[in-house]
């Protein structure tokens, strides 16, 4: 995951997360990194596994860099 990446997945998070994730959290094993992630869940998130809260958090921010890199190409 690149500079770019990370910061757009942290922002992104802020959607599903109720406080930020550790700034070490991109060195962590998936399996921490899930339970973190469902540690730190939004209350209509709390009962989603922590795998399936990352890959909301990372559809939105990817759809999110392709918006922005769509309307700065145009």
């Amino acid at each position: 995951m690149n500079k770019k990446e990370r910061e757009d997945f942290e922002w992104a998070s802020s959607f599903y997360l109720y406080a930020d994730l550790d700034k070490e959290w991109d060195n962590w094993d998936e399996e921490k990194l899930f339970e973190e992630i469902s540690a730190l869940a939004w209350q209509p998130f709390e009962h989603w596994e922590g795998e399936d809260i990352y890959n909301e958090i990372n559809k939105l921010a990817s759809s999110v860099r392709q918006k922005i890199e769509k309307e700065t190409n145009e």
